[in-house]
């Protein structure tokens, strides 16, 4: 049987919730985040409503750089636009499987479930297809 996680409040009803090993994360929506640490749940850092998506810094100068196609105009480097894109989707392959999943960061595959590591990728049409090594 699995583990069942009681959370401090309900502001996970719709959302993410990352669990780690110093406590865990809830982003209920694009603009909040609440952290809360230890075996107490003691609250952490948090961000409440910063307002509408379309004006968060990090989301325009993406779109900056997208219209200059200038990758030198990003404020980060494509392994850190990596990561942070990942996170949606490796919440999205657990809503799509129903489960609770444990993904490796070293090998970049959900540990011991083939289902889920099916999800991380797809079959792509010629001529657009991703090369295994980029």
């Amino acid at each position: 049987m699995g583990t069942t996680y009681t959370f401090l409040d309900k502001r996970n009803v719709v959302g993410v919730i990352f669990i780690g090993t110093e406590g865990y994360m809830i982003l209920p929506d694009y603009t909040s985040y609440y952290t809360f640490l230890g075996r107490e749940r003691t609250p952490g850092p948090r961000s409440v409503g910063a307002g509408d998506i379309a004006n968060l810094p990090h989301l325009a100068n993406f779109l900056q750089a997208v219209r200059s196609r200038k990758p030198a105009d990003l404020a980060a480097d494509a392994r850190q636009l990596h990561l942070s894109s990942a996170l949606p989707h490796l919440a999205n392959i657990a809503y799509r499987t129903g489960r609770m999943l444990r993904f490796d960061p070293q090998t970049e595959r959900f540990v011991r479930d083939e289902e889920a590591n099916r999800l991380l990728t797809r079959q792509y049409r010629k001529p657009y297809v991703v090369p295994e090594k980029v």
